[in-house]
């Protein structure tokens, strides 16, 4: 496998991942959503659910800390690439761009 395939690869399972938290963030945000206002509607007790929103609550604590950590691994990888030969490649990506970036989306090119 050429050093540009094993890298788009490895890029491709990254983006993957860090969506695949953001969808779970968004997810676990809708139910707290839903079990509140459910709660609310109905004019249950807040002790009702009080253990099950603590655990919704401490999954998106932990799933926060499942971001930063994805976040580090994608800027270890980042400083990684030179040393493999990807130093000059850009990974096709999400085409959201990164920060401080332009916003275009990105392609699987070489940069001089």
């Amino acid at each position: 496998m050429q050093r540009r395939q094993y890298g788009q690869k490895l890029a491709t399972a990254l983006f993957e991942t860090e969506d695949a938290i953001d969808a779970a963030l968004e997810k676990a945000a809708h139910l707290i959503a839903a079990m509140s206002s459910v709660r609310r509607e109905n004019g249950l007790s807040a002790v009702l659910g009080s253990d099950a929103m603590t655990g919704v609550t401490g999954s998106v604590r932990a799933l926060g800390e499942a971001r930063d950590r994805i976040v580090a691994a994608h800027n270890a990888l980042q400083a990684a690439a030179p040393q493999v030969g990807l130093g000059h490649v850009v990974m096709q990506g999400t085409g959201t761009g990164k920060p401080g970036d332009d916003t275009r989306p990105m392609g699987l090119k070489a940069v001089a």
